[in-house]
């Protein structure tokens, strides 16, 4: 009877140690998934103003959108929506006249703060970019 109640209590620090050795492991994956889910949230903010971007300028009116007020509209979207981060935008083909292609790219970098201090150089900052081509009206 004895024996038995000393091999219950060992049993109990191994389920200790090995939940030490496990909790590492999951905290990585459960960060990972946060901060992954974060990067996609802001890639998709960057699409989207990109794709705004590029319909202002594909837009035929009679005072006519230079690529100066597009870059203006997307970095205003940006700024609005809270995005976080420098953003770099460029735009072509806002002036051109019926018919032509209007390119809007939008780069961003962004950091993972949980998994940059992890792993590092490699995953520290991840660059983020966006470029929509639309038809000028």
């Amino acid at each position: 009877m004895r024996s038995l109640l000393r091999l219950w209590r060992g049993r109990r620090g191994s389920v200790a140690v090995e939940f030490a050795l496990f909790l590492p492991l999951l905290l990585i994956l459960v960060f990972g998934v946060v901060e992954l889910g974060a990067a996609w949230y802001s890639k998709q903010m960057l699409v989207n103003a990109s794709r705004e971007g590029a319909r202002l300028g594909s837009l035929l009116n009679p005072d006519g959108f230079s690529d100066q007020d597009v870059v203006q509209h997307v970095q205003t979207l940006l700024q609005q929506a809270g995005f976080p981060g420098t953003v770099t935008v460029t735009s072509t083909g806002a002036t051109n006249g019926a018919g032509a292609l209007v390119t809007v790219q939008v780069d961003s970098p962004y950091q993972l703060p949980v998994l940059g201090a992890l792993v590092p150089g490699v995953l520290s900052t991840v660059n983020l970019s966006a470029t929509t081509v639309m038809r000028h009206e």
